[in-house]
């Protein structure tokens, strides 16, 4: 009797659970038809524990409110590409669910949501690249990843225009995370040539260049195979390292550079740059010392370290003018250095070469 009891009032505890649920849910969805959005994302908030074991209908119109929410919110320019993001997060959990539960309650007009929300954050975000305002575009391309992670080309536009933007911590994260991922960007490339400027622009899709072409803004549309982006990622990863004074990073990833590419002679330059790097911090450290006998011969081991960076610099120059023998600004910078060396025959020889 006991347990028949107990199993009644856990019956009836659930009944009004439930109740519960469906109450708060249409309260949101009244708040949300008041124009009043962050009232009914407070209500839905509190409640979303209680979602994962809600029948299937009450999941619907869970996660259907909270979508409609976030875009509300986004519409109303708050965090906008973010609320974006969160509004499709939540219209691809109603898709599962209805899927997994077979009652398609809202799934057809939830894709047709998403597909619109990433297509005004895509066109937003070209128009934001177009204009130089690159901060903005990597947030909406970073945004345009998070609601899609298999298209790994927005992280790498996001990761890109933070480079631009020179939030260099944030350009960080996003191409280490393209180097984890073995990122190659091998695929296509979609062009087309804006009619007011005469200029032609490359789109973040093909979707939204023929979105431009449609509705006449641009002509010549055309398509080319795009090259392999990893040199380019590791570049950048070298040029911030270089920037925040971490060169045994930039060396690591100019090197990566030149096993996928041993004929790269502006990472053999860059390399030959993150040895002299090294030289002068080797020099500021001497200019440091006295003239005690302690320090002269810690001048002398020092001197002989900075000589060392100079050599493997130089290596690394006679290299790059090996593959590009014209280059006046190698041999200008070889010349300054054989002098420093007193490597006199190495010095006539590349100065009778003119």
């Amino acid at each position: 009797m006991k347990k028949l009891y107990f199993f009644a009032l856990i019956m009836l505890s659930v009944t009004f659970s439930s109740m519960a649920q469906k109450e708060q849910i249409k309260t949101a969805q009244a708040e949300l038809a008041k124009g009043n959005a962050q009232a009914s994302l407070t209500i839905l908030n509190e409640i979303e524990y209680l979602i994962t074991n809600a029948k299937d209908d009450d999941k619907s119109d869970y996660y259907f409110t909270k979508a409609k929410t976030y875009t509300a919110l986004a519409d109303k320019k708050v965090e906008g590409p973010k609320n974006m993001s969160l509004a499709v997060a939540c219209y691809n959990e109603l898709i599962l669910n209805e899927v997994d539960s077979g009652n398609l309650k809202y799934a057809v007009q939830a894709r047709e949501s998403v597909k619109e929300l990433k297509s005004v954050l895509d066109r937003s975000a070209i128009e934001d690249n177009n204009a130089q305002r690159f901060g903005d575009a990597a947030n909406k391309m970073f945004y345009l990843y998070e609601m899609d992670k298999k298209d790994t080309m927005n992280l790498y536009n996001a990761a890109s225009n933070y480079f631009n933007a020179k939030q260099y911590d944030l350009a960080l994260k996003n191409f280490e995370l393209l180097k984890n991922i073995k990122f190659s960007g091998n695929g296509m490339e979609y062009y087309a040539t804006n009619k007011s400027t005469n200029q032609e622009e490359l789109f973040v899709s093909a979707m939204n260049r023929d979105l431009g072409v449609k509705q006449g803004s641009h002509i010549k549309p055309r398509n080319v195979k795009a090259k392999s982006k990893r040199s380019d990622i590791l570049k950048k990863i070298a040029f911030i390292f270089t920037e925040k004074g971490d060169v045994a990073s930039a060396e690591s990833n100019y090197k990566a550079i030149i096993a996928i590419n041993p004929n790269d002679v502006e990472s053999y330059v860059d390399l030959a740059y993150v040895k002299l790097d090294r030289k002068k911090e080797i020099s500021d450290k001497m200019a440091l010392l006295g003239t005690s006998p302690e320090d002269m011969k810690k001048y002398d081991e020092l001197k002989i370290k900075k000589d060392e960076e100079v050599k493997v610099a130089v290596g690394y120059l006679e290299k790059a003018l090996t593959l590009d023998p014209s280059n006046k600004d190698i041999s200008k910078l070889l010349l300054n250095l054989y002098r420093s060396l007193d490597m006199t025959d190495k010095y006539e020889a590349l100065k009778a070469k003119g």
